[in-house]
């Protein structure tokens, strides 16, 4: 598996479980979806620091000694572009949708 393929298949296991989580989370009436993503946007760092930790740790052990490894550079910096993309947008979902039931709660009231 080369390292274009690992770095989908983490982007896009992020995504699905930090996306799934907040509208579990939203539908269950426990968090609103704003606060999930506030809190996704916190762990971007985290989830692209384990990343590129593991990946520079693996490529220390099992690959040529003489390669810059600059690639995972740019594959952490790929991910933390898309996950924060992804929390303003879950946000800004989060946000008018707390607006439309506000105002439908005052129309009903």
């Amino acid at each position: 598996m080369n390292g274009d393929a690992i770095v989908w298949i983490v982007l896009l296991l992020s995504l699905v479980i930090c996306d799934g989580l907040a509208v579990y989370l939203y539908q269950k009436r426990k968090i609103p979806l704003w606060v999930s993503s506030i809190v996704m946007a916190l762990l971007v760092p985290v989830i692209v620091y384990c990343f590129i930790a593991f990946g520079i740790y693996y490529a220390n052990k099992n690959f040529d000694p003489d390669d810059t490894r600059e690639g995972i550079a740019f594959a952490g910096g790929f991910m933390v572009l898309v996950l924060a993309l992804n929390a303003i947008i879950m946000f800004v979902i989060g946000v008018v949708l707390n607006i439309y039931t506000f105002i439908k709660n005052k129309q009903k009231s």
